[in-house]
């Protein structure tokens, strides 16, 4: 059990996203792209930021805190509506089955997609403007990867990763 504790808490960055790339590529049986790198990044960045670091955009609770945070603010700050959007593919994604308790989870689906595309109007960079618009038109489909994601992390009785409370 102490090896396994060492491993988890040794986990870096590089480590995170090969952990969410490869499950992505598993469970979407894709090529992958530029969009399921993003995704795959997105997905690492929020396991490893604590909810309490101020030096930057934490990941929320839920969707009840996404909806607070970005549905009225009217902006076109492309990184403020990316960040948006990035939450909502987190929780309408991989935190799909708990969310769809309270919230209408295809409806946070729409309301991704409209980040993303907003995001891709209002950026200056060309590369980021086409992954943006790409993640606008697949937004639906990448959060059914995530949660694909998710329940494969929380059924496979081998996952290394997994912490189990006896």
């Amino acid at each position: 059990m102490d090896e396994l504790f060492r491993e988890l808490i040794s986990v870096n960055s590089t480590s995170a996203f090969n952990f969410f790339f490869t499950g992505l590529r598993e469970v979407s049986r894709k090529e992958p792209g530029n969009e399921m790198l993003y995704v795959a990044s997105v997905l690492a960045h929020y396991s490893q930021t604590s909810r309490y670091d101020p030096s930057s955009m934490p990941p929320l609770a839920n969707l009840s805190e996404v909806f607070d945070q970005f549905f009225f603010v009217d902006t076109s700050d492309s990184e403020i509506l990316e960040i948006g959007g990035s939450q909502i593919l987190l929780f309408a994604g991989f935190f799909r089955d708990q969310m769809r308790r309270r919230h209408n989870v295809c409806w946070y689906d729409e309301m991704g997609q409209s980040f993303y595309d907003r995001a891709s109007v209002h950026t200056r960079e060309p590369k980021k403007r086409r992954l943006f618009e790409r993640m606008s038109k697949t937004f639906p489909s990448w959060t059914l990867n995530c949660r694909d994601l998710s329940r494969r992390c929380r059924e496979d009785g081998n996952n290394r990763y997994l912490l189990r409370l006896n």
